[in-house]
């Protein structure tokens, strides 16, 4: 059965992470970029993570403490997902069978099949585009593999123009709505940006204060259902 790969939005929710190894580590990091309220409980905690860049509005909350059994989820509120991430792989099994009876989402860094997520292997573009490789849990080691095959392929094909039409799209889009009701107004408006040659040209040169003037003047100006 194949899975379906969404994107997670973490921003503002709370996560914990038990356990603090080298694995664990690196899903913080991936983590640390999301918005989102780490809190950290192991017995050991590495220096590299108390230096890791996050969410000022969130700062990480490391706990040293040694995790032995489930109770830990009685000192916790509001926890969206937990991350099964210590060297005990019955532990982690049953941090995620609890996680579950708690309709908590979970992730097990020692079985990942067991868990609701999995963390794909990424490619990264400006933080704006994220194209991923998933084998659903079955093996992380093939995901990274092919995800290093593709990259420069991918690098090759997209390039700063579409991270820029990008932005420019999701500034169009927040304005759209304040002037043009109708759904299908809307993409239409979307669409003739893409195919604007002056917009183009005008991304192109990097322009895009320019580009956003030109934006709200057409908006301005268009003719289909518009919000009085």
């Amino acid at each position: 059965m194949l899975e379906v790969i969404v994107d997670l939005n973490l921003k503002d929710k709370k996560v914990l992470v038990i356990g603090a190894g080298v694995e664990a580590t690196k899903r913080i990091k991936v983590l640390s970029k999301q918005g989102c309220q780490i809190i950290i409980l192991s017995d050991s905690i590495s220096e590299a993570l108390y230096e890791l860049d996050h969410d000022l509005r969130h700062p990480i909350l490391i706990i040293k403490r040694k995790v032995e059994d489930i109770n830990l989820f009685n000192d916790f509120d509001n926890i969206f997902l937990v991350l099964a991430a210590t060297s005990d792989s019955e532990l982690n099994e049953k941090i995620v069978i609890e996680a579950k009876k708690r309709n908590i989402l979970s992730y097990n860094i020692t079985n990942s099949l067991s868990g609701d997520i999995y963390f794909t292997s990424m490619i990264n573009f400006d933080d704006v585009i994220q194209v991923s490789i998933s084998t659903s849990g079955k093996s992380p080691l093939m995901s990274k593999l092919i995800r290093d095959r593709l990259e420069d392929t991918i690098k090759n094909i997209i390039g700063q123009k579409d991270i820029d039409n990008i932005k420019v799209q999701e500034f169009a889009r927040q304005q759209v709505k304040r002037y043009i009701q109708d759904q299908e107004q809307r993409r239409k408006f979307l669409y003739s940006l893409i195919e604007d040659d002056n917009i183009q040209e005008l991304i192109l040169k990097k322009n895009i204060d320019k580009v956003k003037e030109r934006i709200i003047t057409t908006l301005g100006k268009w003719e289909g259902s518009k919000i009085e």
